[in-house]
C-alpha cells in the first residue's frame, strides 16, 4: 500500500460526501482514481498558505494542532509519511498579496525580488515556529522547507500548480493582482512560476493543475465558469458545506438553487462538487504521465462519477 498525502488549502481539503456538500476540493475525489493499492490522505484545510500552515503545526507537530481539529483525526502530516510514500503539495491561495488585515498577517509569503533572469529568491525558513510575517523567508523557501523534510522520510514530495481564480478579461482568465501574484515584466501568474521554479530546482515532478484548469476554463467562458463554482448565501457564508451544519445535496439542491436564484453571488475561488471532481481528473491524468510508481494504480474508470450541473449539459 503506498499513501498519498495531499497539503494545502481550500482548494485541495476533501469536505465530505456528494450527498451532502455543494462545496468540493480535489482531495474529495482524487482516491476514485486509484485502485486498492493507493490510500489518498488529504492533510490539507481552507485558508492556509505555505507559512500559515507551518504555524498551526499542521506539518510539524508544534502541539497546536490536535486530531480534534479539521482534517478530523489526521494530526502533523509530516509524523505520518513514511518512506516511499508521496505528498502533493498545492499552496498559493492564501499566499500571494491578495488579502488585507489580519488575513495579510496570518497568510501571506512574498515572493521576494526576482533577478535579471526573473528567479525568484529561495529564502528558508528558520528556527521554529511561528513564522512571523516580516521573517524573511520567501515563498520558494517554504516549498523548499516542505520539499526537503519530506525528502528526509524517505518519501516523494511533488508539486502542484493551484488552479486559477475566476478573474476574467474578454472572456478569459486574466492575469490580475489577487490571481497568483498578477504579472510583472517576466510574464503572468507570477507565484505559479515561482513554484515551477522550485520543483526545476529542487528536482521533484509538478502536476500542472494552473495549465489545464486555465485551458478549460477559457474553453467553457466566462459565463459557464460559474457552474464549476460553489455559491454563497447573503451573508457570505458558502451554502452547502456540511461541516458547518449547512448540508446540501448534489446535484438536486446546487441545480434548484441555481435555477430560482436564491443565492447572493457564486465564489470566483472554489469549486463545487463537480469543478472539484474535473480538477481531480486532471491531477490523475497528470500522475498517470509524470510518476510511474503510481501510474500503474490508476484506473481506467474511476470508482465514481460526479454528475454535472444541469448549466453545463
Amino acid at each position: 500500500m503506498i499513501n498519498v498525502y495531499l497539503l494545502g488549502d481550500s482548494i485541495v481539503t476533501a469536505y465530505g460526501g456528494d450527498s451532502e456538500n455543494i462545496i468540493g476540493g480535489w482531495g474529495d475525489h482524487l482516491g476514485c482514481f486509484f485502485d486498492g493499492g493507493i490510500n489518498v490522505i488529504s492533510c490539507a484545510e481552507g485558508g492556509k498558505s505555505t507559512r500559515s500552515y507551518l504555524n498551526d503545526g499542521r506539518f510539524i507537530d508544534n502541539g497546536r494542532f490536535t486530531k480534534d481539529m479539521f482534517p478530523y483525526g489526521v494530526g502533523p502530516c509530516l509524523n505520518l509519511i513514511g518512506k516511499g510514500d508521496f505528498a502533493l503539495i498545492e499552496f498559493c491561495h492564501n499566499d500571494d498579496d491578495s488579502a488585507r488585515g489580519e488575513k495579510r498577517e496570518l497568510r501571506h509569503t512574498p515572493l521576494g525580488e526576482p533577478d535579471r533572469d526573473g528567479v525568484y529568491p529561495s529564502v528558508l525558513p528558520e528556527g521554529g515556529t511561528p513564522y512571523a510575517f516580516d521573517c524573511g523567508a520567501t515563498y520558494k523557501g517554504f516549498l523548499k522547507f516542505y520539499i526537503r523534510k519530506i525528502k528526509e522520510k524517505g518519501a516523494n514530495p511533488v508539486l502542484v500548480t493551484p488552479p486559477p481564480r475566476g478573474y476574467f478579461k474578454n472572456g478569459k482568465i486574466a492575469s490580475v493582482p489577487g490571481n497568483h501574484g498578477g504579472s510583472d515584466k517576466f510574464g503572468d501568474y507570477a507565484y505559479v512560476r515561482a513554484m515551477r521554479q522550485a520543483a526545476e530546482e529542487e528536482d521533484v515532478p509538478l502536476i500542472e493543475l494552473f495549465d489545464r484548469a486555465k485551458a478549460y476554463i477559457d474553453g467553457l467562458g466566462e459565463e459557464k465558469f460559474k457552474y464549476l463554482q460553489s455559491i454563497k448565501d447573503e451573508e457570505g457564508k458558502t451554502i452547502g458545506e456540511a461541516r458547518f451544519g449547512r448540508p446540501k445535496r448534489w446535484p438536486g439542491d446546487y441545480d434548484e438553487i441555481m435555477e430560482s436564484g436564491t443565492f447572493a453571488e457564486t465564489d470566483n475561488t472554489h469549486q463545487n462538487r463537480y469543478g472539484s471532481f474535473v480538477y481531480a481528473s486532471f491531477i490523475a491524468d497528470e500522475i498517470k504521465q509524470k510518476l510511474p510508481a503510481l501510474a500503474g494504480h490508476i484506473l481506467d474508470v474511476p470508482a465514481k462519477t460526479v454528475p454535472p450541473p444541469k448549466g453545463l449539459i
